[in-house]
């Protein structure tokens, strides 16, 4: 299955060796042409990038690609192409090429964009070698960056692929003009149409032992007791009401971590029983009668009371991220999935939103070690703009069922730097 939504990616890095050729022959070029002939620039959308714009016109006047509308969203500029398939290599190939000719033809049109004075001033690279050849430095795109944009972007399947994409229906038309203009709203909404979000049907895990595969098979000893974990981070375990009574939490250690307490070799005898159920149907059970364990004693269990199972949680990021692909997201949610407050991860991103007062991110015990028993975990939402979807969060979550206090974390989703915490 080809990929419905590609980035306009760059090229191989191009070695600086034999530069100084080209920058010879681009200079007799400039003082013989006159100003490039540029179209309207998709109806001055990209009036700001000429060079964008040379490339992207070319290729629709050449019939290599046929745009059938453009979109912003988010700072993302969407050409929306009629073909169903993955752009050609040689549709890449061709704009390189027109990129290189416009700045060679006509270096005076060419933007001065502030994002290149790194390349310039630590490599002691010219403009034109920095805004062409080590773009992939600054970025993924297939032309240099935009003064307007953080991204341009090919879409290809039409209308049925894109509502299929997460935070479509924040995608604000500029091209062709529509009738209403594209200006849109940045106002948090004031209400929210979640009719086409299942709210049901959500996924059954009887035992999540891959979850939880470090606690030693919590799920085969006490199911409840698992599904009751929301999180664990060490000798710290985040459970939803735990017992108050000094026997009860004693139990409960037990059934954690059997034999945590001796000291010596230990042998922990249980009768357990593990159910397998797949799409909510019971499909196998088998009895263990017998689990060993040897320890050396001594290890710290600690008990954090936390508000929510893990059941619950997992149920509402799952409603959270159908959310993602309905006609109601006008706010440009991405993605929702478990998470945690540990600020490593969300070094490389733009923007990060804590929107509950009692949750920040986790402390360190020491430099460089993050403090286990400040760990919280809680939903993450990846969107766009952040600050806008943490603001209409108090909003939307009630009609999706979903406690505000619920989501701790708004992750800003910029030039494909999202990737730690996700792939967790």
């Amino acid at each position: 299955m080809h990929e419905r939504m590609s980035l306009i990616k760059w090229w191989i890095l191009v070695p600086v060796v034999g530069i100084t050729a080209v920058v010879a022959g681009s200079s007799i070029l400039a003082l013989t042409t006159n100003a490039p002939p540029l179209g309207n620039c998709f109806e001055g959308i990209l009036s700001q990038d000429p060079l964008h714009c040379y490339g992207l016109e070319q290729s629709q006047n050449r019939g290599l690609i046929d745009v059938e509308t453009v979109y912003a969203a988010d700072g993302v500029l969407y050409f929306s192409l009629r073909q169903d398939t993955d752009v050609a290599d040689s549709v890449y190939d061709f704009i390189k090429a027109k990129s290189y000719e416009f700045y060679d033809r006509w270096p005076s049109h060419v933007p001065v964009n502030p994002g290149y004075d790194l390349c310039v001033g630590v490599r002691e690279l010219t403009y034109r070698q920095c805004y062409l050849e080590e773009t992939a430095w600054v970025a993924d795109f297939m032309l240099p960056q935009s003064m307007v944009y953080d991204e341009i972007r090919f879409h290809t399947g039409g209308e049925t692929a894109r509502v299929l994409l997460p935070g479509w229906a924040s995608w604000r038309q500029v091209w062709p003009a529509t009738a209403a203009g594209a200006s849109g709203s940045s106002e948090t909404p004031t209400t929210f149409d979640v009719s086409d979000v299942d709210m049901t049907n959500l996924p059954v895990d009887a035992c999540p032992e891959v979850i939880y595969a470090s606690v030693a098979e919590v799920c085969s000893r006490d199911r409840d007791v698992a599904l009751s974990i929301v999180g664990r981070h060490k000798g710290y375990f985040q459970i939803k009401d735990p017992p108050t009574d000094e026997a009860g939490l004693a139990a409960l250690k037990e059934i954690l971590v059997p034999c945590y307490s001796k000291a010596g070799p230990c042998t922990y005898m249980a009768t357990t029983t593990v159910t397998s159920i797949v799409d909510g149907v019971e499909t196998h059970t088998a009895t263990r009668t017998e689990v060993h364990f040897d320890s050396a004693g001594g290890g710290k269990i600690a008990i954090i009371p936390v508000k929510y199972s893990w059941e619950e949680l997992v149920g509402w990021a799952e409603i959270l991220d159908r959310f993602a692909t309905s006609r109601g997201n006008v706010i440009g949610i991405k993605a929702a999935k478990l998470g945690d407050n540990r600020p490593l991860g969300y070094a490389a991103v733009e923007e990060v939103i804590w929107p509950l007062d009692d949750l920040g991110p986790a402390g360190y015990s020491s430099p460089g070690f993050i403090d286990s028993s400040d760990i919280r975990d809680t939903i993450v939402v990846l969107a766009g703009d952040a600050q806008r979807v943490a603001d209409a969060l108090p909003t939307l979550l009630p009609l999706l069922g979903i406690p505000v206090d619920a989501v701790g974390l708004v992750v800003a989703e910029r030039q494909g730097h999202f990737t730690v915490w996700w792939d967790e």
